[in-house]
Order: C-alpha cells, then structure tokens, then sequence
C-alpha cells in the first residue's frame, strides 16, 4: 500500500469528486476510450491491426503472413507476475513454453527456441534477455510475428536466440501503455503462489491543448515465494511513458529502471545424449535449488519514437532506444543440471557469474505514396544502426560441484566460487538498409523488401582483453509477398524472406572454446489464407524454414564441444481461430502440425532425423463464456505432442494442461473493482517440457493460484 499513499499524497492520484457515481458507467467509459485507439476483434482477445515494421500499422487482413496482436484484455487474463510471459504468448499454437520457471523467458516458435532477446520494445531490438522480459503490468499490447518479416523490422544484432545466432522464426512485438483520453488511476495487488505479494500502480493523464500530451506512469513491488517451495522472486519497476500528438507530428517518451531476483526456481535440466530413454517426471513440488543459488539483473532502459508529418502523402520517422543491465547469478556451468535421462542421476559443476550489457539502437526513415498509374506505392525507407557490448566474468572450482538424482534432489559438494568483475567477451555492430514497397493494385497488394546489412562481430579473452576472434559479413536479405482478396473478407497470401545468422564463439563451456562458426543463410516460406465472418478470424498458414543446425557433444568424461552439422528444416501448417462464437461465448486458440528434420548432416549420419525437442502437434483452445456484463468465467487447455531430446532415442512425452479463471466486476463503497482468479495447471500434473532445437528439458512447475483486485480510483 505504500506505493499507493506516496502517489495519492503527490497529486498524482485524484479521488473521485462523487463517490455516488455509478462505477458501471467509469467501467464502460474506459473500454469505450481503448476501443477508439485501437480497434478490437470481437470476443476482445485480439486487435484487428498491427504494426508491420516500417510499413506502420495495418488491418491483419492485408498482412502477407501469420501475425496476431494480444490485446490487455488477454494480458490481463493469462498474466501472472511470479510467472514468464510465456503464461501468455502459449495461446498462440505456434508457440510452446521451454521454461515454467522465472528464471529465464524461454520459449519456442515453430519449433526454433526464443527468448527475451527476441521482444521488440516500442518497436526497438535488444533491450531483453533471456532473465529478462518487460513486465506484464506496463504492456498494452504483444503482437506474435510468426512469418517472414524480420526484414520489415530493421537490422538488429544479437536477438537470434538463447546463444546469439539461431535464425528466429518471427518476433514478438510489444507496445507499452499510454495515457488516454480519460484519466486512469488504477492500484491492483496480487498474491500467487505459496506467498508471492504484488502492488500495482498505473496512473495516466492528458493535458495541454486538445489534449497533447500525455503521461503514464507504471510502478510495480513483488516479493514473496513461488510455487515451488523455497523459490522466491522479487521485482520492483518504475516506468514513465511520455507522449505528445498535434496534427504534424507524434512522438513517445518511454524510459524505466528494473531490479529483479529469483532465489532457487531451477527447472532446468540438460539430457545426456547417450541416454536411450527418459524416466518419468518426478513430482513437481520437488526442489532442486541450493542454498546460495539466485539470479539477479538490474538497470534501465529507454525508448523513443518520433513521426513527422511533411505533407498529405510522406511522413518522416525516428526510433531509437538503449538499455544497460547488469547482474550475477549462481549456478550451474551451463544453467541447467545434467541429467542422465536412464537413470535420474544429475550431476553438474558450479559457477558464480557476472555480467552486463549495453546496447544503442537507433532508426531514421521515410515513408509515403506515390501513384503510378492505377497501382498505389507505399514505399519505405530506413536506415539504422545497432551496437552492443557484451561483459562476462565466470568462476568455477575443482571441486565445487552438484550431486544428486531426480528422486533424492541435490546437494552440494565443495564451497561456492567467486567472481571477479565482469569483462568484455565481444561487441557486435549491425548497420542496414532497407527499402519497401508495398503496390496495390485493385484487389491485389505486393511487397517487395531488401535490406543491405553490414554486421561486425568481435570476441574478446575475458582475462586477458585481448581480441580472439573477428567477423564481418556484408549481406543482401530479401522480402518479396503477394496477397489477394477476392471478396472483402477473404485474402490469399504467399511470401518469402532471407536473412543471415551472426557469427558464433564457442565459449568457455565448451572444449572447443574460441572456434568460430562463419554465419549462415536461412529461408522462409510461407503460403496462406484469412478469412473473417461472424465476428471470428481465421487464418491457415503452410509455411517452410531452414535454419543452421548447432547441438553439443557430450562426451562421458570431460568438457562437451559445440558442433554444427546440417541444417534443421520446419514444415508445417498452422490454424489461428480467433473470436466471438455466440453472443455468451468467446474463443481463442488453434493448432499446429510440424515436421522438423536435420538435413545435410556429415556423411548424411543424421539426415531425417528428428529436431529435438520439437512436437510433432500441438494446440491450445480457450473458451470464456461471458455470464452477464459483470461476470466471466474462462477455461485454457493446451496440449503439447511428444517430441525426441535424444537423437531419435529419448522422447519427452506428449502432455495438456488445463487453467481455469474467473473474473467479476463489481464496486466497493462506489469504487469500481475487478476481482479475477486463475489457476495455472489445474491439474497438477508433472510433466517435461521440450525445448526446441536442444537436448535441454524442463520440468514443470506445481499447480500455481493467482488472485488479483484492480480498484479503479
């Protein structure tokens, strides 16, 4: 509650004038107001635009790819503060969870795992980690990218995967809250878990003439356990979105300070490759924590955005954005625990880290329309820049290490190490062009993208300073798509897009530290259809991506060794169904079908292999029935296939997990109050969770609670 006191004591906080006022009415006046912003899908759960890159915002239908826009309404719904995003982005059938625990953000699309690196802040690349994720109380909205479009969205430098260079098969864009035209101060708190304590504030006010300029501010305190017994997690935010609108121009201003820590939370485990088979997941109730294990990451971040108007038809912009974090953690060499998946045992070493990063950003361009003829040209045209530096120091000691099994847990042999500073391991620069046009021509529109790309990576010895290795790549990546709408609410669509890998170090995890593998080409295809009746979206998507293929060797003795063999190919089809299907029932969710092979591998040993820790099937299907205007009750069930960990030997079985939440608005003394309650794995199963592309595993967490009240002041 101090939170709140502090703000109301400033005058940031107004108290209502008449606290006879009907609260039903302030409720429908608020969704009214961010219904005129953006327009909303009926059902609630998803926008009918979204933001495509330099092209700026488009309705969906015209989008020549898979691309789905979550509103706050769904944020609100599957968001938990103790858990990762990944609580939410799991509607989408596209994307599977790698990780249940807030220790890291993991997650895999189309089979290719993700993480924070992957989320575009306000438009703006490499402001995450894979720690690190903007919090669920500051997003107004995410938007799934998952087709070929990361050309659209300017040339970035390291966020392609957990390790920096796996091609990613999309994005996740995220735009954060404004002030509305009707003033907001809300306080919300929530407890979930075992004891985990949350306070919310999010206050929001317009001023100047017509209104032009705008201040949000969003504060959040959590504290308390999770779960899991003995995991704690603590975050404590401040963020500040400015903004400013005139008939010329808009510009946004958001910029915050982040302090998060989790104690113990490991879920992680990393399967030997040798093991034929897995057992079975223990309970999830066990822990594998030891005392001393925490991560810990802190810093700001900043992002701006600047549209300028020339004349009727060409609009000038400026996006920029920076981030400096740093942290330390304890814990395992590789962040997980060695598992052999015969028979339970774990055994891993122990590390203490620290690290850092800095990262610049910025984009300047020019958009507008020129007419040919009968055919319209959007044409865009950007340049930008990226550069970051990355810091890491690690220590380890003979000796030092964890034993144990999945039935007994762990223990800890030897002392824990200790860190030095951290030092600079590699600075990678990224400088591109992009051109785009989009033509239309009656019912059909054509894009046609290239981006010239100019990426510098250099690796340091973090002892010694000294440069070990140094790459450079000058390369070409193309956009071209088609779309066709035959009638009004059909459109057909077929796109393709190219883009490069960075190149990758083996670190000091690896035997073969300081190798380096030269970047690499990958290719996405895509074919598609859309089509909106009755109030429901429905999109079928087959689409076709390779991407380079890295995986460890692990030997029975000694350090593992990166090696990179082949390529992985994703075939697969994918079904999006969003919507209102009755005037009660509201639905959300879809599935998809992937075939995910190694090709090309040496001597063609593993060609037609399965990727690991990619399913075959998987889906999801939310139902929210709305019993009055007051009431709704909704219901998750996602459903993840089996899928190989172990070179077509050990398999992760196949699982569904089912959530139930309900949400009643009412009024305390005529203040408007939202009551909501989710259970997060109702059944309490235990289960593995795959990881895309590796021999990593998770295990899932206990059945979690989550309540929350959001008192509109």
């Amino acid at each position: 509650m101090a939170m709140l006191f502090y703000l109301a004591s400033t005058g940031f906080i107004a108290m209502p004038a008449n606290a006879e006022e009907d609260p039903e009415q302030k409720l429908d006046e608020v969704i009214v107001e961010a219904d005129r912003e953006k327009e909303v899908q009926p059902g609630g759960f998803i926008y009918s635009d979204a933001r495509n890159g330099i092209l700026g915002n488009t309705n969906v239908m015209d989008i020549p790819f898979s691309q789905i826009g979550y509103t706050k309404k769904t944020i609100e719904t599957f968001g938990d503060p103790s858990q990762p995003l990944n609580t939410i982005l799991v509607n989408n059938p596209s994307i599977r969870t790698s990780s249940s625990s807030p220790r890291y953000t993991d997650f895999s699309l189309r089979g290719i795992n993700m993480n924070g690196n992957h989320m575009y802040l306000n438009g703006i690349p490499n402001l995450f980690a894979q720690f690190l994720s903007p919090p669920a109380h500051v997003i107004e909205s995410i938007e799934v990218m998952s087709g070929p479009n990361t050309v659209l969205n300017g040339s970035t430098t390291s966020v392609n995967g957990t390790n920096g260079v796996d091609a990613p098969a999309g994005i996740i864009s995220i735009t954060t809250k404004k002030a509305t035209d009707q003033p907001i101060n809300q306080y919300t708190q929530t407890f979930s878990g075992r004891g985990s304590l949350g306070e919310y504030i999010d206050v929001g006010r317009r001023f100047g003439k017509d209104k032009e300029w705008g201040i949000r501010v969003n504060a959040g305190n959590l504290d308390g356990d999770l779960s899991l017994h003995g995991a704690e997690k603590e975050e404590r935010t401040l963020f500040i979105n400015l903004d400013h609108r005139d008939e010329k121009s808009k510009t946004n201003l958001f910029a915050g300070h982040f302090d998060l820590r989790t104690d113990g939370g490991q879920r992680w485990f990393g399967v030997n490759n040798a093991s034929t088979s897995l057992v079975d997941a223990p309970d999830s109730q066990k822990s594998y924590d030891f005392d001393g294990m925490t991560k810990y990451m802190h810093g700001y971040l900043m992002t701006l955005n600047h549209e300028q108007k020339m004349n009727n038809t060409w609009n000038l912009f400026f996006n920029a954005g920076m981030t400096n974090r740093s942290g330390s953690k304890y814990d395992t060499d590789s962040g997980s625990l060695s598992l052999n998946g015969n028979t339970g045992a774990i055994s891993s070493s122990l590390i203490q880290m620290k690290e850092a990063n800095k990262n610049v950003y910025f984009q300047t361009g020019i958009k507008g329309e020129i007419y040919t003829g009968a055919v319209k040209n959007n044409l865009s045209l950007a340049i930008d820049r990226s550069w970051t530096k990355n810091y890491r120091t690690s220590a380890s000691l003979s000796g030092s290490k964890l034993v144990g099994s999945l039935l007994d847990g762990i223990v800890v042999q030897g002392v824990l190490p200790q860190s030095g500073p951290a030092a600079l391991i590699n600075e990678e620069t990224s400088v591109g062009i992009t051109l785009a046009d989009t033509l239309e021509y009656g019912k059909m529109t054509t894009l046609i993208a290239v981006q010239r790309r100019d990426g510098k990576f250099d690796a340091y010895n973090a002892s010694t300073g000294a440069k070990t290795e140094s790459n450079n790549k000058l390369s070409t990546s193309p956009t071209y798509a088609i779309s066709y709408k035959p009638v009004e609410n059909i459109s057909v669509y077929a796109s393709h897009s190219e883009g490069y890998t960075r190149a990758r170090v083996a670190d000091s995890s690896y035997a073969n530290e300081g190798e380096l593998f030269e970047p690499a080409k990958n290719k996405q295809n895509e074919m598609g259809v859309k089509y909106q009746n009755a109030g429901v979206l429905t999109t079928l998507s087959f689409f076709k991506l390779n991407q380079e293929n890295f995986f460890d060797v692990t030997p029975s003795t000694g350090k593992k060794r990166l090696t990179r063999d082949g390529e992985n190919t994703y075939k697969g089809i994918e079904l999006n169904v969003n919507g209102k299907i009755t005037d009660k029932w509201n639905a959300m969710g879809g599935i998809l079908y992937l075939d995910a092979q190694r090709e090309k591998t040496a001597n063609g040993l593993l060609d037609g292999y399965h990727v690991n820790g990619v399913a075959k099937w998987s889906g999801v299907l939310a139902l929210e029935y709305e019993a009055d205007k007051k009431t709704s009750i909704i219901g998750r069930a996602v459903y993840s296939g089996s899928a190989y960990v172990t070179d077509n030997k050990a398999q992760v079985p196949s699982v569904v997990t089912f959530d139930l939440g309900i949400k009643h608005r009412t009024a305390f003394s005529g203040t408007p109050v939202t009551l909501s309650a989710m259970c997060y794995n109702a059944a309490d199963k235990d289960y593995w969770i795959a990881r895309g592309g590796s021999n990593t595993i998770g295990l899932s967490m206990p059945r979690t609670l989550m309540l929350s009240a959001t008192f509109d002041i």
